[in-house]
């Protein structure tokens, strides 16, 4: 989820701000989410891609409180941000979905939040998620929540996903324990083989 440049490149201020793109580069995020995905694919399950999208007219206005929301809102307005065409929008190429994968656009913290990604779920008759991507204190959390509402289970591949810093991951994971499975790339993959 959320594994776009504007979410992780060193190059983005928000990543930058944020503190993402530091622990991306720290933790080999993006090699380590490559690996779980391909083996996915080899078990024959299916990947699909989440992407923020700014687009205009689709989706209701963005919160503008809390320092993380006021970024985001402010570049949204000013149209610079995660839309198609713009820098930062393409997904990081090591992660892009393949020719014919599920492609999921979201605008807010939990990726059911106004997106498609039930039908997409239900379509393909999942029950359970394995989530990945950016940030664990944020959008790993969020949709794990939505997930126990639409009666989907969930796993939290830990060392797939990070947040701000070690302290921030540790706290997201540690709360995460309660309504998901932790696990980390190896372990999931071994599962699936």
């Amino acid at each position: 989820m959320d594994l776009q440049k504007h979410m992780v490149d060193e190059q983005s201020p928000l990543a930058q701000h944020a503190g993402f793109a530091e622990m991306v580069k720290k933790t080999s995020l993006i090699q380590r989410v490559r690996k779980v995905m391909d083996a996915a694919r080899a078990a024959g399950m299916p990947v699909i891609t989440v992407k923020v999208d700014f687009s205009a007219g689709h989706f209701p206005r963005y919160p503008t409180r809390g320092e993380f929301c006021k970024i985001i809102s402010a570049e949204n307005d000013a149209g610079q941000v995660l839309r198609p065409g713009v820098w930062g929008y393409d997904t990081v190429e090591e992660v892009a979905p393949l020719e014919g994968e599920p492609v999921v656009l979201k605008r807010h913290m939990s990726v059911f939040a106004g997106s498609n990604l039930d039908e997409v779920l239900r379509a393909h008759g999942i029950t359970d998620i394995a989530l990945t991507g950016v940030a664990t204190s944020y959008v790993i959390t969020a949709t794990n929540w939505s997930a126990l509402n639409y009666g989907y289970s969930c796993i939290v591949i830990e060392d797939c996903c990070t947040t701000h810093n070690d302290e921030s991951q540790a706290a997201a994971i540690n709360t995460l324990r309660a309504i998901a499975d932790i696990c980390t790339a190896e372990e999931f993959i071994q599962a699936i083989q």
